[in-house]
């Protein structure tokens, strides 16, 4: 009889593949905040690496913030139970918007790192409108798109667009749906007292204050409140994804130490990131995004045992002698992991 014996290697755990869909974002934000004049240095963002982000990469004030917003985009684009539904339900009830939510990411000071203008233009109609919470026609979105990004670089443009839509360079996100192409300008910030009003922005995305604190209109802002909650929910996933991916990158995009990492979940997701760590950093964050665990067990042949019993349907295992067994007959012997 010949024994296959499997060793499980990870727990079956949904956890995981979250992290895995959070840690993406997160390190794709990090790429794209490095300074242009190293990331051209090194031959572009084509050419990086894992381990040449963790060499190049510098840690600044704002990075949780910009991690936040690329995180919150992905997170709602690809319909993350952790944000869709609540997002869903804020666009229906507070903005009258049904199908629910998409995510166009926004933000002027990112092109030239990711193509914002054209995304942003394919992703449009020219019948998509933009509602901004005043009465009236809404604004026609896709014809604004240029100036608004040249209003983003010159102060003196932003009073040639209408005055309901001529704070629409701040936005961060525009959320809706494709299904009534209606969107609405949205703020996203990972401090909730950093949130400002401006003409255009509709929506407000940040970390949940308190318990109290629950999807409103703001009238002293004119804004919607979206508060994301911690918890067992988004903001915890995230945190611990953008903790997770600085102590990897902090040591030399290898596995950090236990200390630094605890989980036994962390450190497979970090196994698997230094396994890449010569990969581009490009094609790395294409197949983490893919991730699944499709290798729950590890197997192996050992060598040919003579059997001693047989399994039968109507007395389970009992003693048989080794002439009357099927020879052919495999045994799977699934083993716990070690200590």
């Amino acid at each position: 009889m010949r024994v296959l014996k499997s060793f499980q290697q990870e727990e079956v755990s949904d956890a995981v593949m979250a992290k895995f869909a959070m840690v993406a974002p997160v390190l794709e934000a990090t790429l794209y905040s490095v300074a242009m004049d190293r990331v051209e240095r090194l031959g572009g963002y084509p050419e990086w690496t894992l381990q040449d982000l963790a060499r190049e990469f510098r840690e600044g004030a704002g990075d949780a913030g910009i991690c936040f917003e690329l995180a919150v985009h992905e997170a709602i684009a690809s319909q993350n139970n952790l944000i869709w539904p609540l997002a869903s339900e804020v666009l229906e009830g507070f903005c009258g918007i049904s199908g629910g939510a998409s995510s166009i990411l926004f933000g002027p000071e990112k092109e030239g790192r990711i193509p914002i203008l054209e995304s942003v233009q394919d992703s449009l109609t020219d019948d998509s409108r933009v509602y901004v919470g005043n009465r009236g026609q809404p604004p026609k979105l896709k014809r604004y798109i240029p100036q608004i990004f040249r209003a983003f670089h010159r102060h003196e443009l932003r009073n040639k667009l209408p005055r309901s839509i001529n704070g629409l360079w701040k936005a961060d996100l525009f959320i809706g749906s494709p299904t009534v192409d209606r969107w609405v300008g949205t703020t996203v910030k990972v401090k909730p007292g950093a949130l400002e009003s401006a003409q255009g922005l509709r929506v407000g995305i940040y970390p949940k204050a308190n318990a109290k604190d629950v999807p409103r209109k703001d009238e002293s802002l004119n804004l919607i409140r979206l508060p994301l909650p911690y918890d067992s929910a988004f903001m915890e996933l995230y945190y611990k994804s953008f903790y997770l991916v600085r102590a990897f990158l902090k040591s030399d995009a290898k596995v950090p130490p236990p200390v630094q990492l605890p989980d036994a979940e962390d450190r497979f997701i970090v196994m698997e990131l230094e396994r890449r760590r010569q990969f581009p950093i490009l094609d790395v964050l294409a197949v983490i995004r893919e991730m699944a665990q499709t290798s729950l067990l590890r197997s192996e042949s050992i060598e040919t045992l003579a059997p001693t019993a047989s399994l039968s349907q109507e007395e389970g295992l009992i003693d048989t002698p080794e002439e009357d067994i099927d020879a052919e007959a495999i045994s799977i012997s699934p083993s716990a992991i070690s200590d």
